[in-house]
């Protein structure tokens, strides 16, 4: 007779007894006992897990930050910070071990959580998931290309794929009115990181469909335009070139250059589309709102050609109408990990054990009411000095790029982009939120969100002379 599952060598049953001892340790024992937070939080991991799956985990973190404080227990070995502080002690360079009675040096910055970048990245030691000093040559390399000086040097690049994009957006609503805009920004900015990354783009823009947006998919159709651009070699204007200037001649240093550029192109469609994305649902969501950016935009520009960096740089009510849509919508509302180092850490007045995950969940502390004042609600006039209904809101608590030496290098050119994209839709075109999207904010995710279409009715602007 063969053996029965439950009497072989590699199942273990535990009695009720054992599982309930080990329950009351991890509750009543456990390092982080004394740190706020729910029960089942602290006795295992199961919970966490099944939030994750449904989608619902940075909404499920921020009711327990409503509950229990601006510190809280999400996990066994887990804790969820809230504070504009964390982001500094958490991410900065300015963490203190115990017993130190200043700033650590910036080599002791928290360590990146190999399960969160491991099983997003693959271990690959890029920009996005190298710790210390395999990290710091690479951002190096690209530090001057990514300068706002450098940047600005790549304007009129810039500007055509916009204008590449309004001209289509334009021969579309010819057939129809109503745009999915995530198709269109997500495409748009495909073919516009690519450009810079590589100095060739994909032809999303001309495919007139929707390359989906998931890190595995942008990696098949990415990698291999990356390959050829650093195996053909030579100087051109773009960040392969930057950043073979500064690689050895061997394998792995091409292997490097590859992974980084094929991660800088399929960010982009991940971060701007969706901050592009909110930007419009909010502001067409608040009738009041879009009637004011829409004046400031048209009336500092006759035409679309005068629009352009420095000018969009000084536009302050598109600012604030962008900077409220990333805290009400941020591109990646999930925690980002970090480990606290052997020894343990101080923490926003704590001591932190050692081998501890740690990190700020963006949802939950752009949605806290200590940070922001009406937190749930869109109003870009908390980011204008002369409203004091908002004077106390924590403005330092929004970094939507991440914070510290391993903040969002592209974060200059993702600002310049979207400024500028932004401004020339809503010079070009009146638009009107369609039905099927009037929740479109009310989306599921994990470290990033699943984006639904958002459907816009899109109509040139009637007369050009009013504006």
């Amino acid at each position: 007779m063969g053996q029965h599952v439950f009497s072989s060598p590699g199942f273990v049953v535990l009695s009720p007894t054992t599982v309930a001892a080990h329950l009351a340790h991890k509750i009543f024992f456990h390092p982080l006992r004394s740190f706020p937070g729910p029960w089942y939080c602290k006795a295992s991991r199961l919970w966490y897990f099944l939030q994750v799956a449904r989608g619902n985990i940075n909404y499920e973190v921020r009711r327990l930050h409503d509950e229990y404080g601006e510190t809280v227990c999400i996990a066994p070995n887990e804790l969820s910070y809230t504070t504009p502080d964390a982001w500094s002690q958490i991410y900065g360079r300015n963490v203190q071990r115990d017993g130190e009675s200043k700033p650590s040096a910036a080599g002791t910055v928290l360590p990146k959580d190999p399960i969160i970048y491991g099983a997003v990245f693959e271990h690959a030691e890029t920009l996005v998931d190298a710790n210390g000093g395999v990290y710091a040559p690479q951002r190096h390399t690209l530090a001057d290309a990514f300068t706002r000086k450098s940047l600005m040097s790549k304007e009129d690049t810039l500007s055509s794929y916009i204008n590449h994009a309004i001209e289509e957006l334009h021969k579309q609503i010819k057939t129809t009115d109503t745009v999915d805009m995530v198709s269109l920004f997500n495409n748009a900015v495909l073919d516009f990181t690519s450009k810079m990354v590589v100095g060739q783009d994909l032809g999303a823009m001309n495919a007139h469909g929707t390359i989906h947006s998931s890190l595995k998919v942008l990696n098949r159709i990415i990698r291999p335009l990356v390959e050829r651009r650093v195996e053909n070699g030579g100087i051109e204007n773009d960040f392969v070139s930057s950043m073979m200037r500064f690689a050895k001649d061997d394998k792995d240093s091409r292997a490097k250059v590859i992974n980084n550029a094929t991660i800088l192109i399929a960010a982009g469609p991940l971060e701007i589309t969706s901050w592009l994305c909110a930007s419009v649902y909010y502001t067409l969501a608040d009738p009041s709102t879009w009637s004011r950016v829409c004046f400031e935009i048209r009336s500092s520009a006759r035409e679309a050609s005068n629009l352009n960096l420095d000018l969009v740089h000084n536009m302050i009510y598109l600012k604030a109408c962008m900077d409220e849509s990333t805290r009400m919508y941020p591109s990646m509302p999930g925690t980002l990990t970090r480990i606290v180092y052997n020894g343990g850490a101080h923490i926003c007045g704590r001591h932190v054990p050692e081998k501890t995950v740690v990190g700020v969940n963006p949802w939950a502390t752009y949605r806290n009411a200590n940070n922001f004042n009406q937190p749930d609600e869109f109003r870009p006039e908390r980011w204008l000095d002369e409203n004091n209904e908002y004077a106390t809101d924590r403005r330092n608590s929004l970094q939507p790029f991440g914070y510290g030496p391993r903040k969002c290098i592209a974060n200059e050119l993702s600002t310049m982009y979207s400024k500028l994209f932004f401004a020339r839709l809503l010079w070009e075109f009146d638009m009107e939120l369609q039905p099927a999207s009037c929740d479109w904010d009310n989306q599921k995710g994990y470290l990033t969100p699943y984006i639904r279409p958002l459907w816009v009715k899109v109509t040139a602007k009637a007369d050009r002379s009013q504006i």
